[in-house]
């Protein structure tokens, strides 16, 4: 079976460097936003002559395609690529603006379009094999400079002995953000399923920034890794896992008694030392005492931003999703800094204990 998995996110800049701008990129332009953000040639390259391939296949899908292409050495065959699965079952997700953009610059797109042109019919066309110019450079061993979220979390879990074979499932998924010159922004939303789960995922979303795309998928894996892994992995998937990396209290709530299974604060953009956010935490816990909590796992995560003490972002999820009354409570609160930037961020598992 072709491993395409990992190329999942490779996928997902190639994407971005076809669609950034208000005006389609040319391939020299579309090559460049992709080494120059640390994208293997090899990889770049594929992402240049696969992804078009691919997205004609979605735009155009009852045309009988040919499954490889012509080099000056031989022949590539496209189910063998792994590059080219990744393109292709990405395709099947695009939206309207990625299929223009995309499917429109391939030579396959130009071939139907100008024999429909010339009076054929779309179920009457057969299409040859498209030919390069070159050879296309011999694939790395690696994940050619972006590597894939999924398999970094999924790595994670099994290095702590959690099996995902069974009842717990992992992903992980890219989303690319315009940043600054020279710079790339990650976003990586890591989803984990358990059937003590109140709902049937739970999403903790973490952003990296750096001049590669190593640089901020590392980050945001850093960021996960400190702030929201070890409170899954010991609240929910393997208790006692992370021992010394949790802090554990009881919760009493209406519904019943929890224990609340913490990760660190996360403190971002101060250029001091940002205090506990332990009593802000501790009023949203009172808050929610007046939420109906089911008798199952809860995530709840605190993210706040303020500058010289104006609040700019409120973010309070419960079970990943927004809770009014805990924004609220952040809304009615003071920065922990009094000037400059300072973010937060906290995250916890509300476990159902039952008392002997």
């Amino acid at each position: 079976m072709i491993e395409s998995s990992r190329y999942d996110a490779a996928v997902e800049v190639g994407i971005a460097a076809f669609c950034g701008g208000e005006e389609a990129p040319s391939d020299e332009e579309v090559w460049q936003r992709l080494v120059d953000a640390g994208v293997e040639p090899w990889l770049a390259e594929r992402l240049l002559i696969f992804l078009p391939m691919a997205y004609t296949r979605r735009l155009l899908p009852d045309l009988s395609y040919p499954d490889g292409v012509a080099t000056p050495s031989g022949r590539v065959s496209l189910p063998a690529e792994p590059v080219f699965v990744a393109a292709l079952d990405r395709a099947q997700r695009a939206g309207r603006g990625e299929i223009e953009r995309i499917a429109l610059r391939s030579a396959e797109f130009n071939a139907i379009n100008n024999a429909l042109n010339a009076g054929s019919q779309l179920h009457d066309l057969m299409l040859g094999e498209a030919r390069l110019m070159n050879d296309l450079e011999p694939a790395g061993q690696g994940d050619g400079g972006v590597p894939s979220p999924r398999a970094v979390f999924e790595g994670l879990l099994r290095g702590h002995g959690v099996a995902l074979d069974g009842e717990t499932k992992a992903g992980a998924e890219l989303f690319v953000h315009p940043a600054s010159a020279g710079a790339v922004m990650a976003q990586v939303d890591f989803a984990v399923s358990h059937p003590a789960l109140a709902r049937p995922w739970l999403v903790e979303s973490f952003a990296g920034y750096g001049a590669t795309w190593r640089e901020a998928i590392g980050e945001a894996v850093n960021r996960f890794s400190l702030g929201a892994l070890h409170p899954i992995l010991d609240g929910l998937l393997l208790p006692g896992a992370a021992p010394g990396q949790v802090e554990r209290e009881r919760y009493d709530h209406p519904s019943g008694a929890y224990e609340l299974v913490l990760g660190a604060q996360l403190n971002l953009f101060a250029d001091r030392p940002v205090p506990s956010a332990g009593s802000l935490l501790d009023r949203l816990l009172q808050a929610l005492r007046a939420e109906p909590l089911t008798r199952k796992v809860h995530g709840l995560r605190l993210f706040t931003s303020h500058h010289d003490g104006r609040l700019q972002i409120n973010e309070v999820l419960l079970d990943s999703e927004p809770w009014p009354g805990g924004e609220q409570v952040v809304a009615d609160s003071r920065a922990l800094l009094p000037d400059g930037r300072v973010a937060v961020r906290i995250f916890g598992l509300l476990v159902p204990v039952e008392d002997a």
